[in-house]
C-alpha cells in the first residue's frame, strides 16, 4: 500500500470512527432529554393527589381543578410555544428557557399552603411545560433525520430514544420513594413542603443544562399556521365512522383521568403506605414498556385495528372494577399494568387509525384534532368530572383542629370506580359496533379506494402530528 493510500485509509477510518462517536453523543443527548422531560413530569403526577389530600384536606374537586390546568395548557399552548420555536427561535434554546422556569415554578409550588397558590404557579408550570412534549419528539425527529434514513428507520430509532422517556418516569417514581423513605412521616392535617415538587425542581435544572447541550435545530422557514389542525374538520364528512370515533375516544380520555387523579389516595386506603405509592405506580409505565413493544404489534396484525381498541378500552374498565373490590391487594396491585395495555392498545392504535384514514396532506392536521379532543378537552373534563365524583362519594367530617370546617373523610371507592368502569364498557361496545379498519393510506388528491395500501408505523412522527405525550 503506498503512502498516499495509507492516508487515504486512516483518513476514511478517523471519519467513520468520528461519525460512530457523534452518532452514539446525538442519541445519549436525545435519550437524556426524553429521560428527564418524562421525569419532570413523572416525579409529582402519581403522587400530588396523595399529598394535597393528606395535607391541606384538599377535596377531588380542587384536586381536580389543580391537575386540570396541566391539560388546558396543552389546548392553548400549541398556538404559543410551538409558533416561538416554529418562526422565532431554536428549539433548543426555547426547551432550555422552559425548562428552566419549570424548575422555578415548580421549588415555587412546593413552598404553596394553599390551593389558590398552588394552582397559580401550576399555570407558569404549565405554560412552559405542555410545549416540550411536542418540541422534544421534533428535535429527536429533526436529527435523526439526518444523513438521509428512511421513514421507518427514523420512527424505529425515535421509538427507542421515546422510551427513555417512561424510564424517567419510572426512575423519577424510584427516587421519590427513596427520598420519601429517607425523611420521618408527615402527619396528615400538618402542611410540609413537598417533596415531589422539589425532585421536579431538580429534575428540571438537569433538564435545562441537557437542552443547552443539544444540537443546533432551527426554527422552520416554512412554519404552518396554528389554526392548520382545521383542515381536518373534512375527515368528518369523508371518512365513514370518523365522527363516531373521535366522540368514543373523547369520552374514554375523559375516564383515564380516574387512574391519573384518583389511584394514589385509593392506593393508600387500601394499605399501600404513602412512601411507596410512587414506586407502586411505576408499574403501569414497566407494562406500558411491554405493551408497545410485545402485545401491541403481535395485536395490530393478527387482531387488527377494532379488536385491539376494544381490548385496549376493557383493560381499563377490568382494573376498576378490581379497584372496585379493593382486596386483595397484590391483585389490585397488579391491576396497575393495566393501564400500560390501555394506553398502548388505545392512545397509539387510535393514532395510527388517523394517520391511516388522512390523505397526506392533512395528516399533521388530523392529529393535531385528535390530541385536542382527547388529550386536551378530554383530559381536562375528566380531571374535573373524576374529583367531583369523589367529592359525591365522601362523607365530609369536622377539621379537628377546626370544628366549623368540614374535610372529606371516608370515600366509598366501590362506587367512584363503578362509575367510570361502567361507561368503558359502554364505549368499548360502541368501538365494536361503530368501527371498522381502515383499508389503505390515502395519499394527496387520491381518493381511499385509489391509494395504495401501507402498513401503519406505530410511533407516528411529528410531520404527521403524534404527540406519544402520554406515559
Amino acid at each position: 500500500m503506498t503512502s498516499s493510500a495509507a492516508a487515504l485509509d486512516r483518513s476514511g477510518a478517523t471519519d467513520t470512527a468520528g461519525s460512530r462517536t457523534g452518532n452514539l453523543r446525538l442519541r445519549v443527548l436525545l435519550s437524556a432529554m426524553m429521560f428527564f422531560t418524562y421525569a419532570v413530569w413523572g416525579a409529582w403526577t402519581p403522587i400530588l393527589a396523595l399529598t394535597l389530600g393528606n395535607r391541606l384536606n384538599a377535596t377531588g374537586a380542587e384536586i381536580g381543578s389543580v391537575y386540570g390546568v396541566l391539560w388546558l395548557a396543552c389546548i392553548i399552548t400549541p398556538f404559543i410555544g410551538g409558533q416561538l420555536v416554529d418562526r422565532l427561535m431554536p428549539s433548543q434554546v426555547f426547551l432550555g428557557i422552559a425548562a428552566a422556569v419549570c424548575a422555578g415554578s415548580a421549588w415555587m409550588m412546593s413552598q404553596q399552603q394553599t390551593i389558590g397558590g398552588l394552582i397559580m404557579w401550576m399555570w407558569v408550570w404549565s405554560i412552559f411545560f405542555a410545549p416540550t412534549l411536542g418540541i422534544t419528539n421534533s428535535i429527536a425527529f429533526h436529527h435523526l433525520g439526518k444523513g438521509g434514513p428512511s421513514e421507518r428507520q427514523q420512527e424505529r430509532d425515535f421509538a427507542v430514544i421515546r422510551t427513555a422517556g417512561t424510564i424517567g418516569w419510572i426512575v423519577a417514581g424510584a427516587v421519590l420513594t427513596w427520598y420519601l423513605s429517607s425523611k420521618p412521616p408527615v402527619p396528615k392535617g400538618t402542611w410540609a413542603p413537598y417533596e415531589e415538587f422539589q425532585l421536579t425542581a431538580l429534575f428540571g435544572v438537569i433538564l435545562t443544562v441537557v437542552a443547552f447541550l443539544l444540537p443546533n435545530t432551527p426554527p422552520s422557514k416554512t412554519a404552518a399556521s396554528p389554526w392548520a389542525f382545521t383542515k381536518a374538520f373534512s375527515l368528518f364528512t369523508l371518512v365513514p365512522g370518523f365522527l363516531a370515533f373521535m366522540l368514543i375516544s373523547f369520552i374514554v380520555s375523559t375516564e383515564f383521568q380516574f387512574f391519573y387523579l384518583l389511584s394514589a389516595p385509593f392506593l393508600e386506603s387500601v394499605g399501600v403506605k404513602d412512601n411507596l405509592v410512587p414506586i407502586t405506580k411505576t408499574l403501569s409505565q414497566v407494562a406500558e414498556i411491554v405493551s408497545l413493544a410485545v402485545f401491541l404489534p403481535i395485536s395490530l396484525r393478527y387482531l387488527g385495528m377494532r379488536k385491539t381498541l376494544v381490548l385496549g378500552v376493557l383493560a381499563w374498565p377490568l382494573r376498576y372494577f378490581i379497584f372496585a373490590l379493593g382486596q386483595p391487594l397484590w391483585l389490585v396491585i397488579f391491576s396497575l399494568a393495566f393501564h400500560g395495555i390501555g394506553f398502548a392498545f388505545v392512545f397509539v392504535t387510535s393514532q395510527i387509525y388517523v394517520d391511516r384514514v388522512a390523505p397526506r396532506d392533512i395528516r399533521a392536521s388530523a392529529q393535531s384534532l385528535l390530541t385536542l379532543v382527547t388529550l386536551g378537552f378530554g383530559n381536562w373534563l375528566g380531571t374535573i368530572f373524576s374529583g367531583r365524583l369523589k367529592d359525591h362519594y365522601t362523607n365530609f367530617v369536622p377539621n379537628p383542629q377546626n370544628q366549623s370546617e368540614m374535610i372529606p373523610g371516608a370515600v366509598n371507592w366501590p362506587m367512584v370506580f363503578i362509575v367510570p368502569a361502567v361507561i368503558c364498557v359502554v364505549c368499548a361496545l360502541a368501538f365494536w359496533l361503530t368501527f371498522r379498519d381502515p383499508v389503505s393510506a390515502p395519499a394527496e388528491g387520491l381518493s381511499s379506494d385509489d391509494a395504495p395500501a401501507e402498513e401503519p408505523a406505530l410511533i407516528p412522527s411529528p410531520e404527521r402530528g403524534g404527540p406519544g405525550v402520554i406515559p
